[in-house]
């Protein structure tokens, strides 16, 4: 999509995301191995009381999904960052996540050809708890 398809209050739903043991185990010991996310024994004597998925990897899941809804598709420029990730909540094997992405801004580019896009994604478990919510940007090619 191009700049001028995406305006303010504009909502996308993503397709559900379900994350499995072995999918968090997988990441974890590549990306983020630490013993909440991989040591079971560990895992179940902590605060979650069990085996929880590294934030990175839901956040990593939760990305990929909206990547594949090709809303961005070749207008992509590129994306200048996250303004801020917040984990609520643990995400555990067997969880679904369903996922709102909101366009919260959007700013031509005084360079034209271009803007920026402000999108807040907010990610939800089978139980309707808050597990994610993270505020991104990226320009877009724009039809100008």
């Amino acid at each position: 999509m191009y700049f001028e398809e995406f305006s303010v209050g504009q909502h996308f739903q993503l397709n559900p995301v379900e994350l499995t043991t072995e999918e968090i185990e997988e990441y974890a010991r590549r990306y983020d191995p630490q013993p909440i996310h991989i040591d079971a024994e560990f895992a179940e004597n902590g605060l979650f009381k069990g085996i929880i998925a590294s934030g990175f990897h839901t956040l990593s899941s939760i990305w990929g999904e909206w990547i594949r809804t090709n809303r961005f598709g070749t207008e992509i420029i590129g994306g200048t960052g996250m303004d801020f990730v917040h984990w609520t909540a643990p995400v555990r094997a067997g969880d679904t996540l369903y996922t709102d992405v909101e366009v919260i801004e959007t700013t031509p580019s005084s360079k034209g050809n271009r803007g920026l896009v402000a999108l807040k994604f907010v990610v939800k478990n089978h139980k309707d708890q808050t597990v994610l919510v993270t505020k991104g940007r990226a320009y877009l090619k724009s039809r100008g």
